[in-house]
């Protein structure tokens, strides 16, 4: 369980930490933002990062195929689905959310690195000697400073779409009321999907005595009677989801899917089209008043059938019993 990144593990950073919790604590950001921005971040650091490797096997952001990063052809090819409004409501939250969360706290993380910096060049200075987490010369001591820029759309995007798409619902919360705990498990999370026939499921093993001080292990297990063949791939179910929120969250769907719903809209009759067009035109002189008003709150998301579309998916993913299950409280990005 020490490995698993969770907001618990970004407020124990050793740069990173006390501002994270402050953060935390002021609800500037909620959990899974705080898991978004120790990526953002850790990816900055490059090889001088702990956990340099795993960031490096994480897909870049031209490696996803969400339609969160569909160019305007691939996001013309959605239209009359439910996934181009769902598309183009969540470019819009993530805009917003970005401007007037992200970027905020990435200055204050970006502050609070510096601190660090001069501490740990002040130290190797005086101590003579290389300080664990930045990445130091043993001829001069020099600290590699992380880039201060604020964080891009693209870095964003990214962290964005590691998170939905690899974060496991954990019973580890100490909570009774809110018993998981959202969290990427390295190795688990690279685990492809397979809703006909997964041969594998992770679980959470718990110590036998409760008062041993050892910690939680999470395991990857086969499933009895599908045990994988030498060289054949693991797959785990990540729910009973429909392709289109495969589509929306993974990047993909399956052909023979047994979960998968086509929703059809019956067509609306003529009187019930003129007064469909009168309310659109009313609608969009509502919106032209309102073009300063924030697309998405801070505990939610407003009601249009677009974004409620995307909330769906993200708390139908959440919620499911399977390995991408998360809460739907607090749900800002």
């Amino acid at each position: 369980a020490r490995l698993v990144i969770t907001a618990a593990a970004a407020a124990e950073h050793p740069a990173l930490g006390a501002e994270m919790r402050a953060m935390l604590a002021e609800d500037a950001i909620d959990e899974r933002m705080a898991v978004m921005l120790l990526l953002i971040f850790e990816k900055r650091r490059g090889a001088s990062s702990p956990v340099a490797a795993y960031v490096d096997a994480l897909p870049a952001a031209d490696g996803f195929n969400t339609p969160l990063f569909y160019g305007s052809d691939a996001l013309r090819g959605l239209e009359g689905t439910n996934l181009h409004a769902a598309a183009l409501a969540q470019r819009k939250q993530l805009d917003y959310v970005l401007r007037e969360h992200v970027r905020p706290a990435g200055k204050r993380l970006v502050r609070a690195m510096r601190a660090e910096e001069k501490k740990a060049r002040r130290e190797a200075r005086e101590k003579n000697k290389k300080w664990w987490f930045f990445e130091t010369t043993k001829a001069r001591g020099a600290v590699a400073s992380v880039s201060g820029a604020p964080v891009s759309e693209e870095e964003f995007r990214w962290a964005y779409a590691c998170f939905w798409s690899r974060a496991l619902a954990l019973p580890l919360g100490q909570d009774p009321m809110v018993p998981a705990v959202e969290a990427i498990v390295p190795g688990i999370d690279f685990a492809n999907h397979s809703c006909a026939k997964p041969n594998a499921r992770w679980r959470v093993r718990r110590p036998p005595d409760a008062s041993a001080p050892s910690e939680p292990t999470i395991e990857l297990v086969c499933v009895r009677g599908s045990v994988p063949a030498p060289g054949e791939e693991l797959r785990i179910s990540y729910g009973d989801k429909t392709n289109e929120e495969l589509l929306f969250v993974h990047g993909f769907a399956e052909r023979d899917n047994p979960h998968d719903k086509l929703v059809l809209r019956a067509p609306a009759g003529r009187s019930d089209e003129k007064k469909s067009g009168q309310r659109r035109r009313r609608e969009k002189e509502k919106e032209k008043e309102k073009e300063t008003k924030a697309f998405a709150t801070r505990d939610g998301c407003q009601t249009s059938d677009a974004l409620s579309f995307v909330c769906f998916f993200l708390v139908a993913a959440a919620t499911s019993a399977s390995k991408r299950g998360v809460s739907s409280s607090r749900l800002r990005c």
